[in-house]
């Protein structure tokens, strides 16, 4: 069967979007053919460096005039629905999104609309499920099949909850073969409203407990003050997994390598799993599973089902925090109510300032 070739339309050429278009030589049946963005000189000096045929200051515009198969939103999360929509109107088959995929409740559920009236697949670019130790299995394995019940988790990063938050959470599922939590509580406290955080929306400290199928319990901590990896000297890198079992244990980080052991074995087992190593492949592996997924040859890792959960999951935690008590999923939580949070976690923060 011969495989299409995939036209691919960039909106968004800040520094995130180098790994989206750089990936795009070593991946045959797909080409990068337009890219846009606001700021002209940005745009030009990206397209040159990346031998992009057109560029375009208007999305709408370079929709209609390019007509992509593909589109790479590399945006804020702002306006997601509206990308997407946008898109799906001028018969784009797959878009790319950045994480999060969503901020507040009703931008799930305006994204879930828009996939179900028209079909477009929506990718959310948590591109480390195509790292070869996590794509291939072997973590998800050593967690099924190697530490007897699974019963605790500590998952930790820095950065909130919507920042780093999505990565921690989708690969969580991703070792636990996609399981997803049944309850949570948490709390959480601190608004910040500049720079990242102003498109990142979350607690800036927040710290939840999930409890997931067969009574798995997960403390999920995303706080710039968290323990973070040991040792890791990019904030970025901060992300680490400890998995306890009735046999065996596993400690995941993101930069630092793995290591597992098991009952009888007089040594741990280590492995990589950095950055570094894995990242450009990931990012690539990732891209080009876009074309897998539109000829038919398997779903995307990535896919909107996919993001739904993870978000769901994670705008749960808020409204525990909202409530005050232990929620049970599927979360009710509201936009007025993430907004009354938000606003009550800034009153508290200039009450806490007053008082000192």
């Amino acid at each position: 069967m011969k495989v299409a070739n995939y036209r691919s339309l960039l909106l968004g050429c800040g520094p995130r979007a180098t790994e989206h278009a750089d990936v795009y030589r070593d991946i045959p049946n797909m080409e990068m053919v337009a890219c846009c963005d606001l700021i002209e000189e940005r745009r030009e000096e990206f397209r040159e460096t990346y031998g992009i045929p057109e560029g375009y200051e208007d999305y709408e515009t370079a929709l209609a005039k390019v007509q992509p198969d593909v589109v790479h939103a590399v945006t804020q999360p702002a306006r997601r629905a509206w990308e997407v929509e946008c898109a799906a109107d001028a018969g784009v088959k797959a878009i790319v999104v950045e994480k999060p995929m969503a901020v507040m409740p009703s931008e799930i559920v305006a994204l879930d609309e828009i996939q179900q009236r028209t079909g477009i697949e929506i990718i959310v670019n948590c591109q480390r499920r195509y790292f070869p130790p996590f794509q291939d299995g072997t973590i998800g394995e050593i967690v099924r099949e190697k530490l007897g019940d699974v019963y605790f988790v500590r998952a930790s990063a820095k950065g909130n909850s919507m920042s780093m938050g999505p990565h921690m959470m989708d690969l969580l599922m991703l070792f636990l073969d996609e399981a997803q939590p049944e309850s949570v509580w948490a709390m959480g406290y601190d608004i910040v409203d500049e720079d990242y955080q102003a498109w990142h929306r979350s607690p800036e400290r927040l710290l939840a407990e999930y409890w997931f199928p067969n009574d798995l319990r997960v403390i999920f901590d995303c706080d710039a003050d968290c323990l973070g990896t040991p040792g890791e000297e990019s904030f970025w890198m901060h992300q680490h997994y400890d998995f306890l079992g009735s046999k065996g244990r596993l400690y995941l980080t993101q930069n630092k390598g793995y290591w597992y052991q098991t009952e009888g074995m007089a040594e741990p087992v280590h492995g990589e799993s950095s950055w570094d190593v894995f990242g450009w492949g990931g990012q690539r592996d990732f891209t080009a599973a876009v074309a897998d997924a539109l000829d038919g040859i398997r779903p995307h890792l990535n896919r909107f089902e996919v993001g739904k959960a993870v978000f769901n999951a994670l705008i749960g935690a808020q409204q525990s925090i909202y409530e005050g008590c232990r929620i049970h999923y599927p979360h009710t939580f509201t936009d007025e109510q993430w907004t009354q949070l938000r606003e009550q976690m800034k009153t508290d923060m200039a009450a806490r300032d007053d008082s000192r």
